[in-house]
């Protein structure tokens, strides 16, 4: 089985601890998503504009668009809304439930693609940024 635990620097360590053990911890095959819909980013493929994106086989919570949302079982819904390219902040996210990594997750927060790509554990090296297509 393939658990990752993840100890969140913004946590208290009592809270990492409680997180990083079942039930708030699964395994990463428990998690499946089963929906993702984005709308308004540009394609890394063609740069050309994509409105309607049904597509599901991506391995990050997000994608840059003017909308994404994405619902997982055994349950997670992600949701995220971008209102700028470069404005601070540029976009609010929220997750509720499971994440791809098997953690238990509450999240509300606003980003912009500076802070996106810093990361928290680490930086996120595959950062995409403005309207442009990758993950969150």
């Amino acid at each position: 089985m393939e658990w990752v635990v993840e100890n969140d620097p913004r946590l208290p360590n009592w809270l990492n601890t409680i997180l990083n053990w079942p039930p708030f911890l699964l395994p990463t095959y428990a998690i499946a998503s089963i929906f993702m819909f984005t709308s308004g980013y540009i394609s890394a493929e063609t740069s050309k504009w994509v409105w309607f994106d049904f597509t599901n086989q991506y391995p990050q919570m997000f994608r840059n668009g003017m909308f994404c949302i994405r619902f997982m079982l055994p349950f997670c819904i992600c949701l995220q809304i971008r209102w700028s390219a470069d404005a601070s902040p540029s976009y609010f996210q929220t997750i509720i439930g499971w994440k791809l990594n098997g953690r238990f997750a509450l999240s509300f927060r606003f980003e912009d693609d500076g802070s996106a790509a810093a990361g928290v554990l680490q930086v996120n090296t595959d950062q995409a940024s403005g309207w442009n297509e990758g993950g969150k």
